[in-house]
């Protein structure tokens, strides 16, 4: 018995420290926390048109290509009102990504919409910011830009980064969850796979020692 218990040991503790080890995935919440989990919504402001909805000062980013995902509503908006993600690179300057598409995760806000994804990506390894080692921003900003009337809400706002070689709107997907959650399904079943395996060496490997008795 306490050599099947060494043997169980042998399979368990390696994978286990395998699985609790970070893995290089498409997509990576950068922080575990989402922005306005309950729903925000703004109404025009007469004479402003900005308003300021998330400040991440040193945003701890390890990949060139990231991106603000989370959920709007607008109702009557006049005009083409937008979001807005400043990347603040200081010296190397301030960049932006703005949804102004005429549709999809990208698209702008006009008129009225239920909850829908929006997706801000910015790929900080493309253009004149293509070098060997990709710049990290300083600080990233989230903004409504609503210049007439109507109301936009928000909910669920989260920074993701990506493989250097990805797309994040190649994930769009129909609504904004915690992400890994495919991944995280994969690696119970793979685990729960080899330890029913390794039951099963044990036991067999038992019954062997009991008929050679």
């Amino acid at each position: 018995m306490p050599q099947n218990m060494h043997l169980a040991r042998c399979f368990l503790v390696p994978l286990a420290v395998l699985l609790a080890a970070p893995l290089l995935q498409a997509e990576e919440a950068v922080k575990a926390m989402a922005f306005y989990e309950e729903p925000l919504t703004l109404q025009a402001v007469p004479g402003k048109q900005r308003h300021l909805l998330v400040v991440l000062p040193q945003p701890a980013i390890s990949s060139p290509v990231y991106a603000l995902r989370g959920m709007v509503r607008h109702e009557d908006v006049e005009g083409d009102a937008y979001l807005q993600m400043n990347n603040d690179f200081g010296d190397r300057g301030v960049f932006f990504t703005k949804s102004l598409a005429p549709s999809g995760p990208l698209g702008k806000l006009t008129g009225s919409s239920e909850w829908r994804p929006f997706i801000l990506p910015f790929f900080a390894n493309q253009g004149d910011r293509a070098t060997v080692e990709s710049p990290v921003p300083r600080e990233i900003t989230l903004a409504l830009h609503l210049p007439a009337a109507g109301s936009v809400s928000v909910r669920d706002i989260r920074l993701y980064q990506y493989a250097a070689d990805e797309d994040p709107l190649a994930f769009p997907g129909d609504g904004i969850d915690e992400p890994g959650g495919e991944r995280s399904f994969t690696m119970v079943f793979v685990f729960g796979l080899l330890v029913v395996l390794t039951l099963g060496l044990l036991i067999v490997r038992s019954r062997a020692g009991r008929s050679t008795q």
